[in-house]
């Protein structure tokens, strides 16, 4: 037993000497060299490893240029690839030695084989290994695969040279212009002013330019977050290859505005809540409005507010508004104007249609003339909020002639303000403003004895009719049409007009005169 303790504390001196001590300090030392077995070592070029052996290092080379060894301190050095190749690193001291049997690899192969195995489903990208350089070559045109090369790359951005750009695809830009499209925006190839509404799509050193002539600010604004909803538009995303950038414009539009004032009895209005009347055909919710001014919708067909509104809307413009209340028998049509006002300008476009009358007002010993003015007068401005929703604001006035009661004057009138928002092309109704009417006909009966006392009671009759009526505004906005061209002369037009009108007249009298010379026997009996 104290052989074998002998023997192991001998070989501990010599594989691991003590701290300072050489191998002639070794107990037992006989001048032979000791080898350690050696070791393999696989190294990438550009990387360094620390190495330890069992003794105090007195010298560290390598037999090659490929590996580089460095900071030799104690028992441990640093060895670092320099190139591709194989080497032998040899650490010794005195009658002490170990080697190291190098290889260096490339550092990229591995970056080349791991990015060919990810990257394979991507057939637009191509990957080059030269000189020991790996580089990244295509162009892609799909936003998935793009997003997915985002994400791979991104870990190997710094090991290779990414020279692979994004390419927006004709699909993309169909996508695009489908989504302008719907949102009621025409995408052509031309724009003008006089045509607003349209885009025009133009892609030039990596710029996307939507340029185009539109309605109001909205519009402007909604073409904007289409754009900014299109992530392969954004620089962060598609690496700087392309922008959008607009040019938008707001076009110089006027509106025609056409008013109406339409009276309605309240027997009419009940009439008009018939879906079936005349064969015309209304929406529950239009026939609730009609029942509701005429004094109540009936039970169960609206909620506590549907139907109550003093504000509706026909889905037709203003010839065909008057056309539906024709074909139902109303045609008291009081008042018309119509009027021609510039997008959302601040002005109001007025519209006058009465008289003026002089009025005396005495001051002491002087009397002058003081006019009033009577009749109608409506004032309009707006624009457009949508490129087919317009804002009107109304101001319409209605007034009577001045009644003089006693010594003084009295003038009767009827005013209307009013924010609506309407559709292009499509009439909107207002009803705000009521009158009472009243009617007197007689007496009427067989000629000569209706006048006679006590017997015109059983041979005549008259008639009081007292009726409610509602006061319609209808309004229809369009848009006015520009540039339009004189197709012939005035003068080719009106030649001719005033001979014409001449005979009609004369036509007209000769007629009545020949009625008034047939019936002059029943003028006997008429007074």
């Amino acid at each position: 037993m104290r052989i074998f303790f002998s023997l192991l504390a001998l070989a501990s001196g010599i594989l691991f000497p003590a701290h300072g001590a050489g191998s002639a300090d070794v107990p037992g030392w006989n001048g032979t060299a000791v080898t350690l077995p050696p070791e393999s070592v696989t190294i990438s070029t550009g990387e360094s490893r620390k190495f330890e052996v069992p003794f105090q290092i007195a010298q560290c080379k390598s037999s090659t240029s490929c590996a580089k060894v460095s900071q030799v301190n104690g028992r441990s050095f640093e060895l670092e690839g320099i190139s591709v190749g194989n080497a032998v690193v040899t650490a010794s001291a005195n009658g002490m030695k170990k080697e190291f049997r190098v290889t260096v690899s490339s550092s990229v192969m591995q970056v080349y084989r791991e990015l060919s195995r990810e990257l394979g489903d991507l057939p637009e990208i191509g990957i080059e290994l030269s000189d020991n350089v790996l580089t990244l070559r295509g162009e892609i045109t799909r936003p998935g695969h793009w997003e997915y090369f985002r994400r791979v790359v991104r870990r190997y951005e710094d090991r290779c040279h990414n020279y692979v750009t994004f390419r927006p695809g004709p699909a993309l830009f169909t996508d695009l212009k489908n989504r302008l499209e719907s949102a009621g925006f025409k995408v052509a190839d031309t724009i003008s002013p006089d045509v607003p509404g349209q885009l025009k799509l133009e892609v030039s050193n990596g710029l996307l330019t939507v340029s185009g002539y539109l309605l109001c600010e909205n519009d402007i604004a909604a073409v904007k977050r289409i754009l900014a909803a299109q992530t392969w538009l954004s620089p962060e995303w598609n690496g700087n290859a392309l922008k959008a950038v607009t040019e938008l414009n707001i076009a110089d539009t006027q509106l025609d505005v056409g008013v109406v004032f339409v009276g309605v009895t309240r027997t009419q209005l009940e009439r008009l809540g018939n879906s079936s009347a005349d064969g015309t055909v209304l929406s529950w919710n239009l026939i609730a409005w009609f029942r509701a001014l005429a004094g109540g919708a009936p039970e169960g067909l609206t909620g506590p507010t549907d139907g109550k509104g003093l504000y509706s809307q026909f889905n037709t413009d203003l010839k065909g508004s008057l056309v539906f209340f024709g074909n139902n028998g109303i045609s008291d049509f009081r008042d018309a104007g119509h009027l021609t006002l510039t997008n959302n300008s601040s002005r109001y476009a007025v519209y006058e249609n009465g008289g003026t009358l002089n009025v005396k007002v005495y001051s002491q010993d002087v009397a002058n003339l003081q006019p009033i003015n009577f009749g109608l007068k409506m004032k309009v401005r707006g624009g457009l909020v949508r490129a087919d929703m317009v804002r009107l604001e109304f101001d319409l006035e209605k007034s009577l002639a001045p009644i003089k009661q006693e010594e003084d004057y009295f003038q009767r009138s009827t005013k209307t303000t009013a924010e609506i928002f309407c559709p292009l092309n499509k009439t909107a109704v207002i009803a705000g403003q009521k009158e009472l009417t009243y009617s007197e006909s007689g007496p009427s009966g067989y000629a000569f004895l209706r006048h006679v006392p006590i017997v015109s009671w059983f041979l005549s009759s008259e008639e009081k009719q007292g009726e409610e009526m509602v006061l319609l505004i209808l309004a229809c906005p369009r848009i006015a049409e520009r540039k339009v061209q004189m197709t012939s002369a005035p003068s080719a037009e009106t030649a001719g007009a005033e001979k014409m009108v001449s005979e009609s007249v004369r036509k007209k009298s000769e007629k009545a005169h020949e009625r008034e010379e047939r019936n002059w026997f029943l003028k006997m009996f008429t007074w």
